[in-house]
């Protein structure tokens, strides 16, 4: 097995305040046969191309800003392993800031819309909110969503549809399931768009967190199609039945 390879890689450049048409340049990067898609930027950037813009931050693929296209597949730039020809560019459908950069406002603004802190129906008491293990358990778990929003780019619903994406389907279930939270959750999940999910599972496949906003979804249709409401009741028409 080889020690070493090489990348030929075209990387997307873009600058939307300088008016120039956006473009693909090319690099041959030769580096570790394990190296990453990051170690490929990094290269470029420090040996290459000076001004090429990308972000990252704890490369162990916990702080999700990485994300990018790798031959049109959403990936983490630290965790995908380089491949010899590659095509590099920024998660779609989001705005590009520069280059690899994308433009977070959008989501940011989504995660605030949603109130993603427990709505009590009555004040906390400032001791622990007692749960079932298990059903902790999988709160905790719903939670390790790092953010970096590479379902929401893998997901072919958001591209056509008016769906805000699987990463916030993920957050409004897990305060769903959180026993001290009452609020609105289905409705806003719906709201935002649940409906609109194609149910093919590219968010589950490709979340590199092993998540699956696509149960997260799965969970809130279920609810609809019961008509069931927190903690298993069913939903009463207008005369009561």
């Amino acid at each position: 097995m080889a020690d070493t390879m090489t990348a030929h890689v075209r990387i997307f450049r873009s600058d939307p305040s300088s008016g120039e048409p956006d473009r693909y340049d090319e690099f041959e990067v030769t580096g570790a046969a394990t190296m990453r898609v990051l170690d490929v930027l990094r290269s470029v950037y420090e040996h290459d191309c000076h001004d090429l813009a990308f972000q990252y931050a704890c490369r162990i693929g916990r702080c999700g800003t990485c994300g990018v296209q790798v031959n049109g597949k959403p990936v983490l730039a630290c965790q995908e392993r380089a491949i010899a020809e590659m095509t590099v560019e920024p998660l779609s459908p989001f705005p590009v800031v520069r280059d690899l950069v994308i433009d977070r406002t959008e989501v940011e603004e989504h995660y605030v819309e949603l109130d993603l802190a427990p709505q009590r129906s009555a004040p906390h008491a400032g001791v622990i909110d007692p749960v079932e293990p298990e059903r902790g358990r999988a709160i905790s778990i719903l939670g390790s969503c790092i953010g970096c929003m590479i379902c929401v780019s893998a997901c072919p619903a958001v591209q056509d549809r008016p769906f805000d994406g699987p990463a916030f389907m993920l957050q409004l279930r897990r305060l769903a399931d959180l026993p001290a939270d009452q609020g609105p959750r289905l409705e806003q999940a719906i709201e935002h768009g649940m409906l609109e999910c194609f149910g093919c599972d590219a968010c589950t496949q490709l979340c590199p967190a092993d998540l699956s906003p696509a149960d997260a979804i799965r969970g809130f249709r279920s609810e609809v199609l019961l008509g069931r409401r927190r903690g298993g009741r069913r939903k009463e028409n207008s005369n009561g039945n």
